[in-house]
């Protein structure tokens, strides 16, 4: 059974007795009570969430016309810069290198802090 008491909703699982019992406990209160009418986005919320959906799409092209135009310039390298990836040999066997990690050295001379004389308290 879902109620709602001051804006909180509760949900409690009751047996067919305990929603009988509740259900009569609370019919009372219910036969003069107001209900609540089913909320339905009004024109303006509608007009701002469609707003904000034109300007989403707006923008996504504008990003999707800015990528082309990086990709095309990018694809348009100077005749130096292009490589001919239409070799006929093959490519040589890579060795496979295995580099060692550096061993860690700790500085010889560690920086210490400066030890604190522990707080004094008075008893006035």
């Amino acid at each position: 059974m879902t109620f709602s008491v001051d804006g909180v909703v509760y949900e409690i699982d009751l047996n067919a007795h305990q929603a009988h019992h509740l259900w009569a406990l609370l019919q009372r209160y219910i036969t003069h009570a107001r209900r609540e009418p089913a909320h339905r986005g009004n024109r303006r919320t509608e007009r701002d969430q469609r707003r904000v959906r034109e300007t989403n799409r707006g923008l996504t092209a504008q990003i999707r016309q800015a990528a082309q135009r990086t990709r095309e310039h990018l694809s348009h390298k100077p005749a130096s810069e292009q490589t001919d990836h239409t070799d006929p040999k093959p490519p040589a066997e890579i060795a496979e290198k295995v580099v060692e990690p550096h061993a860690r050295k700790w500085p010889r001379n560690p920086v210490r802090a400066p030890e604190l004389a522990p707080p004094q308290f008075s008893s006035i």
